[in-house]
């Protein structure tokens, strides 16, 4: 090969070295853009799955709080039921102790 011939090969070369580092740059910056938008979906959707999540959590803590006040406020109902029955049956017993109370008053004051 001559001189001339072997510089056209070397020029050949790098010239086709030179695009082939620009393809693999520009195939580099589209892989990392790609994995770029890639995370941020994956960001994204992992946010969403952990407000979604928050927000089971949340609307079964209500649920179980509203379900304790409902079977509190069953109770305190029950409660109160049974006092105002208990005083209710103890209603003539008081009266009847009033009646006697007075009448012992009224014996006592009349001697």
């Amino acid at each position: 090969m001559d001189k001339a011939a072997l510089l056209q090969a070397i020029k050949e070369a790098e010239a086709k070295a030179a695009k082939d580092s620009e393809e693999a740059q520009a195939q580099k910056v589209a892989a990392v853009a790609a994995a770029h938008a890639e995370a941020e979906r994956i960001r994204r959707e992992g946010l969403a799955a952990v407000d979604q999540q928050a927000a089971a959590q949340i609307a079964e803590a209500r649920r179980r709080i509203d379900a304790e006040k409902a079977e509190k406020l069953a109770s305190g109902r029950v409660r109160i039921r049974k006092k105002r029955e208990l005083a209710e049956a103890a209603v003539p017993h008081v009266a009847d102790f009033l009646v006697e109370e007075f009448e012992r008053a009224a014996r006592a004051g009349f001697r």
